[in-house]
């Protein structure tokens, strides 16, 4: 099995999930401002001026924010699969002109070669269906020098959801995500140098089972794997759900989900 390609995703469903979830997501997503917040945060220790960043998967666009506050004659431009996120993102921050939102596919970039100095993302990478080809693209889109910063996330992820299901039937309903080491690995292999990745766990607690599945669904993190079990969910299963959750993911009167954040970073050469 090819590590760098998970189970094939769905991405006319996954565009439909984000662009459903827009007006919802910033409501839910505590974990993926908190990491965002901790990836720029990884800008102050590198040694880097770039004149033309691009946020690939900008979602909202807080990132963007982020980004021109740390760069501020910098030119940044916002990339997301569904066009409701660029428009909530465009509602949001008036610094985003639209001829600096584009609607892409990570795989499929529609930038000139060497058009960027820094190509950032956040919490998007995981969505593809082919890592090494967005990597590819990633690098074509680099100048010489720039630099590449994102998070993703790796196999531990979710990994108390997905035991709980698997106790109930054979169904993909958790993503396959890719090793960090494979990661580093897929860098080199596009052309990017000094590769470092790390990874870390963040949990989140929750008091009732529904939050958790209501915080996945508000930001759009539905299970677009083509080998889903199609149709909603009915009560009995959801019930069985909690049921073998509470055997899995249950601690101290709280239903934990655990994320797996890999951070990564590397170069074109100059």
């Amino acid at each position: 099995m090819d590590l760098l390609n998970p189970p094939r995703l769905d991405k006319q469903s996954v565009k439909k999930f984000f662009n459903r979830a827009a007006k919802s997501y910033d409501i839910a997503a505590i974990l993926q401002e908190e990491v965002l917040k901790r990836l720029l945060d990884r800008l102050q220790y590198i040694r880097h001026r770039p004149q033309t960043i691009v946020d690939i998967g900008c979602g909202t666009g807080k990132g963007v924010r982020g980004l021109q506050k740390a760069y501020p004659q910098a030119q940044v431009y916002a990339s997301d699969i569904a066009y409701e996120m660029l428009l909530q993102a465009r509602s949001s921050y008036r610094m985003l002109s639209k001829k600096r939102l584009v609607t892409a596919d990570m795989e499929r970039l529609p930038f000139a070669a060497e058009s960027f100095d820094l190509v950032f993302s956040s919490l998007a990478m995981q969505w593809c269906n082919d890592l090494g080809a967005a990597l590819n693209e990633f690098a074509r889109i680099s100048r010489p020098g720039a630099l590449l910063l994102f998070a993703s996330f790796g196999p531990a992820t979710l990994r108390e959801l997905a035991i709980s299901w698997q106790a109930l039937d054979a169904h993909p309903h958790v993503h396959r995500f890719v090793d960090m080491h494979d990661v580093g690995d897929a860098m080199l292999g596009a052309g990017f140098a000094q590769p470092v990745v790390d990874a870390e766990i963040i949990r989140m607690e929750y008091r009732e089972f529904r939050s958790l599945l209501d915080d996945l669904r508000n930001i759009g993190a539905n299970n677009a794997d083509v080998g889903r079990r199609r149709g909603l969910m009915t009560p009995g299963q959801l019930r069985r759900l909690e049921a073998s959750y509470r055997e899995h993911g249950f601690e101290n009167e709280r239903f934990i989900a655990s994320y797996e954040v890999v951070y990564g970073h590397a170069w074109i050469n100059g």
